[in-house]
């Protein structure tokens, strides 16, 4: 493996970044707007709030992987390629990467069902 080959997979990870943070921050404003009618949207602050938790996850993954490519590809370029630290930092950033992924799946699916629930209030 080149010293680069993980570095280039960063760019995508900073595009899922940005869009989860898009995400977080429209999530953010709604549920300081629904904060102020809690007496009646309670129940829909909780489970925005549960959601919020998730893609802050998300970005937490997110931000490993990106450390995890950034050191493998440094690895791959001061030492030996094919070394068993570069081999399991490019693994690592791609589990981590993997892991967030899995919370914006669940992030969507679940934010269906929230919204079907808040029209129905």
């Amino acid at each position: 493996m080149q010293w680069y080959i993980p570095i280039t997979i960063i760019p995508g990870v900073g595009l899922i970044i940005i869009s989860t943070s898009s995400l977080l921050i429209a999530l953010n404003i709604e549920i300081s707007e629904l904060n102020l009618k809690k007496e009646i949207f309670g129940e829909i602050i909780a489970m925005k709030i549960e959601q919020l938790k998730k893609l802050n996850w998300a970005m937490v993954f997110l931000y490993a992987g990106i450390l995890f490519f950034l050191l493998s590809g440094l690895l791959a370029g001061l030492i030996n390629p094919l070394s068993i630290l570069v081999q399991v930092t490019m693994i690592g950033g791609v589990a981590s990467s993997l892991i967030a992924i899995v919370y914006l799946i669940s992030f969507g699916f679940r934010s269906v069902q929230i919204r079907q629930n808040h029209l129905r209030l």
